[in-house]
């Protein structure tokens, strides 16, 4: 609890530090308080705390994940040294919005009552709705904000009602109570009831974009800040599977058949709409935003498996997917400042002429985004694929393994662009921070993918 508290002070501290007018500060005291959040986060590992009659549990799940979290996002931070220093006003609010966010993903991890749930989503994607549209000026960033915060408000409209209708039929908010109401009528539900759930699961399932729920996320990805896009493939998508599997595993399962049905059709759609669509994508921040919705279906692959690892498989695929995509965000606003602002694939034609080492790190990252061996994303999507098939899930994991492969042929598209001659040699300039974060995050992925990691959470 400790840690939620400091991360909420740690907020207000940034936002009121610009008034200090000095930007060059901001960055260091926004990691220097997220590593004093790594600590005390780390600090009630085991210990199994609860908070406001239970309507916060700190067990080792909710610690797992705020560190990944916490990691992924002083990553990002780092980034935003560089990223931000052309800017000269608004950054104290850029950087305290997102650590607002991060307190709503905190308590997205933690949550046992289904109204502590709705105002983690919420603190989260409060934030978000302004940080998409930090481009004042751009037509597409206004255009983001303005379509993430209506089809966000629709979304928490199911989501409440669907909280409404579950309250109705169990009198209760509380997962575990909720969880023995539903036991009672060994899989025939109430309709109310049933109805309910579903609305609370299509609530959860906009925020990790799981198909058919996945319309806002390519148009909001390509508006967005780039910044603000890779908090959103990696933070954000990471707090909203740990709400979701928090909610199935402590509300829902077993699961009525009818949900059952109705999840294991939102995965293969995931996996399927996802790959089609990245196939025909020629802006880089479009295509990531396509390939998310496909990582989603293998985590929704895991999710469902309903095995007794299937958390620590759920962590370790999140970190190692966010761990990828961060530096690929680096390297692609680099290429995007030495095209003058184009986002389109073509922008890394020339590359490995021109930084051959950042080819090679770029190709590491695709690679594990790709499921190649001797990578993390390798070893994350293998163990997705042991977990549902030692399930039972053969079919579906087939699938899956289907369109893993035909995942590999867009990110290795990207590669090609980078292997090919340019007519333009605009120079790239990379500083030195940038550059350690690409090589660091490129070694890390590798490593995980010789050595996994197991959490036992």
């Amino acid at each position: 609890m400790s840690a939620l508290i400091f991360i909420t002070v740690l907020g207000i501290i940034i936002l009121y530090l610009g008034f200090a007018k000095n930007n060059a500060i901001l960055s260091p005291v926004a990691i220097a308080g997220l590593l004093i959040t790594l600590f005390l986060s780390y600090k009630d590992w085991g210990r199994g705390s609860k908070y406001f009659h239970d309507m916060i549990i700190i067990d080792n799940f909710s610690i797992a994940f705020n560190i990944s979290m916490i990691i992924i996002t002083i990553l990002i931070f780092l980034f935003g040294i560089n990223y931000y220093k052309r800017m000269e006003l608004h950054v104290a609010e850029q950087y305290s919005l997102m650590i607002f966010a991060l307190t709503g993903a905190f308590l997205m991890t933690s949550f046992s009552n289904l109204i502590m749930l709705f105002l983690g989503i919420e603190i989260l994607s409060i934030p978000l709705y302004i940080l998409a549209g930090g481009k004042k000026s751009s037509y597409r960033s206004n255009e983001a904000s303005f379509k993430y915060f209506m089809l966000g408000s629709f979304a928490t409209t199911f989501f409440l009602f669907g909280i409404a209708l579950v309250y109705g039929a169990s009198a209760t908010f509380y997962l575990p109570e909720i969880k023995i109401y539903i036991a009672q009528f060994h899989g025939h539900l109430p309709p109310m009831l049933l109805m309910g759930l579903l609305f609370i699961i299509i609530g959860v399932a906009f925020k990790v974009a799981v198909a058919p729920f996945h319309f806002w996320s390519p148009d909001v990805y390509e508006g967005s800040p780039t910044l603000v896009t890779a908090f959103m493939a990696t933070v954000v998508k990471t707090a909203g599977f740990a709400a979701f599997y928090r909610l199935l595993g402590m509300g829902l399962l077993p699961l009525p058949g009818p949900l059952e049905k109705t999840l294991w059709v939102m995965t293969g759609l995931s996996l399927l709409v996802g790959n089609l669509a990245a196939l025909k994508q020629t802006n880089f921040k479009r295509l990531l935003a396509y390939s998310a919705i496909v990582h989603t279906g293998f985590m929704m692959l895991a999710m469902l498996s309903q095995h007794d690892s299937a958390a620590s498989v759920l962590l370790y695929y999140t970190f190692v997917y966010s761990l990828a995509t961060v530096p690929l965000f680096i390297i692609f606003i680099h290429m995007k400042r030495a095209s003058n602002g184009l986002e389109e694939l073509t922008i890394f034609r020339g590359l490995f002429k021109r930084k051959p080492w950042m080819v090679v790190f770029m190709t590491i990252l695709l690679m594990s985004l790709a499921g190649i061996p001797l990578t993390a994303g390798f070893m994350a999507k293998y163990r997705v694929f042991v977990l549902s098939i030692s399930s039972g899930y053969l079919a579906i994991s087939i699938f899956a393994i289907v369109m893993a492969i035909i995942g590999v042929y867009y990110y290795f598209y990207v590669l090609r662009e980078a292997f090919t001659e340019s007519e333009v040699s605009n120079p790239i300039v990379v500083n030195k921070l940038n550059a350690a974060l690409i090589i660091v995050c490129g070694v890390a992925v590798v490593l995980l993918g010789i050595f996994v990691v197991n959490v036992p959470i």
